[in-house]
């Protein structure tokens, strides 16, 4: 299974790590933008704080991988892990929603450390098993989310949203004794004809980067209004909520290996296309019946197996970076996909205040389109797509 996964003992180590951060994300992350509600906040706010969330990602991931070209990439993770630690428990004791920003702040600020990990993920998997092991130690993140959101609004409900924040820190401290397992990645050396960070001398880099940062601000307009959207429209319960979003997460983490082995054989733009298609079927089914809990199902199904396959764009990045440049690549692509997430958030907001239903629409028309476009092959490229092409 490990060979045919392409996974080396290092990345079992960070996958773990990865699923046990999950499920104390999952506790909590769902519920988010009803405890910003419980604390004065409103969908303007909501979108506020997404779009702070992303802006400061999108802050930290550029010197963070310029900085895992350059120094163990080994320090650099457990610095990330170390520094989120605390957000959870400030969380917990916050007053109003204006307290929240500082652990938003210091929580996406500890993404400097994503880059390492997928120039980990590039240095130890095989070049043929590449999409599948990256696809793992991505993805496992929302394994752990699965039983987070069930377990996280039944302690909700029953208890209070502080026990589930201080659980949550509790996981995140043994998820940081995980990663600690893994051994030393020293920086590769750089390559002797190192290009400018420019689209003419990196064409390939630049398109799957501008291409990613479109998807990523469509499907930002949308995502943090799920919830909001099934307790106002579907006026659903927080356990229903949490359940709908396990399903959701379950199916995202499943899909993602399988993502993995049919772009391995169809390539990259078909099979993230064929993924696409799915996740309009889902919101499809949300809007269709926001109300009823086994379209709920379903369309957590389908978007669960649509976001499974986006896991790709970072592997299209991972195959066409140059050894010792790989942190500074995805730091350049983690750049403009977070910004672009950050941005869009604040008119979902907005939108969402005049017309609930405003952000899944325009989320769906949109990627309807870029999922025909790349179903019927890329422009200016020949339809048949070999296999390992990204």
């Amino acid at each position: 299974m490990t060979k045919k996964l392409g996974m080396t003992a290092d990345l079992w180590w960070m996958t773990l790590a990865q699923g046990l951060w999950g499920f104390g994300f999952g506790l909590y992350g769902l519920f988010f933008p009803l405890y910003i509600e419980k604390l004065g906040g409103g969908p303007v706010i909501i979108g506020l704080l997404t779009t702070v969330a992303g802006v400061m990602t999108a802050l930290v991931v550029l010197p963070g991988g310029w900085l895992s070209d350059r120094v163990d990439r080994r320090t650099v993770l457990i610095w990330g892990w170390i520094v989120a630690i605390p957000v959870p428990f400030m969380f917990a004791f916050a007053q109003s929603w204006e307290w929240l920003i500082p652990g938003v702040l210091l929580y996406f600020g500890s993404a400097f450390s994503t880059p390492a990990m997928q120039a980990i993920v590039v240095a130890q998997a095989p070049a043929e098993r590449l999409s599948t092991a990256y696809n793992v130690v991505m993805s496992v993140f929302g394994a752990g989310m699965v039983l987070g959101p069930a377990v996280g609004g039944y302690l909700t409900s029953h208890y209070s949203y502080r026990l589930v924040f201080i659980l949550a820190g509790i996981i995140y401290a043994v998820s940081t004794l995980a990663i600690v397992r893994i051994r030393p990645h020293p920086a590769q050396p750089s390559s002797p004809s190192r290009l400018e960070w420019k689209p003419k001398a990196r064409p390939r880099f630049f398109q799957w980067m501008a291409f990613s940062a479109v998807l990523a601000a469509i499907q930002g307009v949308a995502w943090p209004f799920v919830v909001p959207y099934w307790k106002s429209v579907g006026h659903l319960s927080l356990e229903v909520i949490g359940i709908l979003g396990s399903v959701a997460i379950l199916s995202a983490t499943l899909s993602a290996p399988l993502w993995g082995r049919i772009a391995e054989r169809l390539g990259i733009p078909r099979t993230l296309g064929a993924g696409l298609g799915l996740l309009v079927v889902g919101w499809l089914a949300l809007l269709w019946a926001p109300e009823s809990v086994g379209w709920g199902i379903f369309s957590g199904l389908m978007r669960g197996l649509g976001e499974g396959s986006r896991g790709l764009q970072g592997v299209a990045v991972g195959r066409v970076a140059r050894p010792g440049e790989t942190g500074t690549a995805y730091g350049l692509f983690n750049l403009v996909t977070e910004m672009s997430a950050a941005l869009a958030p604040l008119p979902g907001g907005l939108l969402f205040r005049h017309w609930a239903f405003g952000p899944l629409v325009l989320a769906t028309f949109c990627t309807a389109l870029i999922a025909w476009w790349l179903c019927n092959g890329l422009p200016g490229r020949p339809t048949p797509v070999p296999p390992l092409t990204t």
